[in-house]
């Protein structure tokens, strides 16, 4: 008897497991289950609980907002990006709750104001790199609800509101839109000539603010960066410079590359001057006006006066048929150029008259051992060669008046000779005048 009653007993303990871990399999077998643990959805779906996607395997749905609340939310409960929302079944058994974590999509961020700055319209799209928007998938479009979204390619208009969605790429929902106002600005490269000339005038040399380009410009000495020259800094010769275009606050991105040239002044030297004693045109030999400039002239030139001369820049003359009454005679010589400004300078050919003088005595007749006074008289600061009785030669010089006076004894009678005359300066003309004057010496009374 005790052993069956054993066995009935072990029976019935075996059928109270069973039944127990059969209801036990069951519910949990009833707990909904999430396929997809991350879900997303766009702000103007205005998602809620009811959203959420669970498999209800028989126990119901109910969610929450912890592993471990006892209060279920509501079905239209707003879902809040990036929290996570737990499941169970009706009565709230299933022991450890699966969860669901909620990406809600909402308009992209940015400015509100954007520009960008092109320098062509081909540039003004929504895909230059300018545009700060931040979303997934961003679409465009020019009003705030409905319509169709813009191309890529579609050129933008400047001073215009456009609106902006991001695109949900879980499930292809679109958000609300980003007004944004944009600015276009066109730059284009500026225009100018490639290469610039300029003269080196000493006082003025051509700065940056000489170099010419269409447009408000700033200038560099690279083509693709660096900061711009002052408008002050001098040009250097054979230097490049970089122009771009300015419109604040838009500047071009390509840049006119102009090379320069710098010319120094235009120089004719210094006046100069040559002087012919009238007797010595004759047989004075060609000469070249341009040895006769001071200074360091330019070989560029060309001459002109009343005397046609020869060998371009040399100026070689023929002075043979220049006369007293002609003289001066003035030549100029003229260098120019296309950008600086003219220079001229002279020379002054000069035929010299030959120089005059003559002689009185006073008194004319003398006693011998008397004196008597000479006087000279001729072209100023000239030089008088005379004898007297055709002694030995003497000189005096006249003054600027052109007079000279001595007194002088002559011993017999006989005649002041005049020899030569020779002219102060350079050259100094020589007139072989030959001329005198009688003197007479009385002798003396005899007892």
């Amino acid at each position: 008897m005790g052993i069956f009653t054993f066995k009935k007993r072990t029976l019935h303990y075996i059928l109270l497991t069973f039944f127990l871990l059969w209801n036990f399999v069951d519910v949990f077998s009833q707990c909904p289950t999430i396929t997809n643990t991350s879900q997303s959805f766009c702000d103007v779906q205005s998602p809620t609980i009811a959203n959420l996607q669970a498999t209800d395997n028989g126990g119901g749905i109910r969610w929450y907002a912890t592993a471990s609340s006892t209060t279920a939310l509501s079905s239209s409960s707003i879902l809040v990006n990036g929290e996570d929302y737990f499941v169970d079944d009706i009565i709230g058994t299933c022991g450890t709750r699966q969860s669901v974590t909620v990406t809600i999509y909402s308009a992209p961020t940015g400015a509100n104001f954007q520009g960008v700055c092109v320098t062509n319209l081909t540039q003004a799209t929504i895909l230059n790199p300018q545009f700060s928007i931040t979303g997934v998938g961003l679409k465009w479009y020019t009003v705030p609800f409905g319509g169709t979204a813009i191309s890529t390619s579609t050129i933008l208009n400047d001073n215009t509101i456009y609106y902006i969605s991001q695109t949900n790429p879980d499930t292809g929902c679109e958000s609300s839109r980003l007004s944004v106002f944009v600015n276009v600005g066109l730059v284009p490269v500026p225009t100018g000539n490639a290469i610039q000339e300029f003269c080196n005038d000493s006082g003025n040399p051509p700065t940056i603010a000489d170099l010419v380009a269409s447009g408000n410009n700033n200038w560099y000495l690279t083509s693709d960066f660096g900061i711009p020259l002052d408008p002050s800094t001098p040009l250097v010769n054979g230097q490049s410079y970089y122009a771009t275009k300015v419109d604040p606050p838009c500047e071009s991105d390509d840049r006119l590359e102009v090379l320069v040239n710098i010319y120094e002044p235009n120089d004719a030297g210094n006046d100069g001057s040559r002087n012919i004693c009238i007797n010595e045109v004759t047989t004075t030999p060609l000469f070249n006006l341009y040895d006769l400039l001071g200074g360091t002239p330019d070989n560029t030139g060309v001459w002109s006066g009343p005397i046609v001369t020869t060998n371009g820049f040399q100026g070689t003359l023929d002075v043979s048929s220049m006369t007293e009454v002609g003289s001066p005679y003035i030549f100029t010589y003229t260098v120019s150029s296309a950008l600086c400004v003219t220079d001229t300078s002279t020379v002054t050919i000069t035929v010299l008259p030959l120089p005059t003088a003559s002689v009185t005595a006073n008194p004319s007749t003398i006693c011998q051992n008397g004196t008597t006074t000479l006087t000279f008289t001729g072209t100023p600061n000239a030089t008088v060669t005379y004898n007297i009785n055709g002694g030995t030669n003497q000189t005096i010089t006249l003054n600027a008046s052109g007079t000279a006076t001595i007194v002088v004894s002559p011993t017999t009678t006989g005649t002041i000779n005049i020899v030569s005359v020779s002219s102060s300066g350079t050259p100094s003309c020589v007139n072989p005048q030959t001329s005198s004057i009688p003197i007479t010496v009385l002798p003396l009374p005899t007892a």
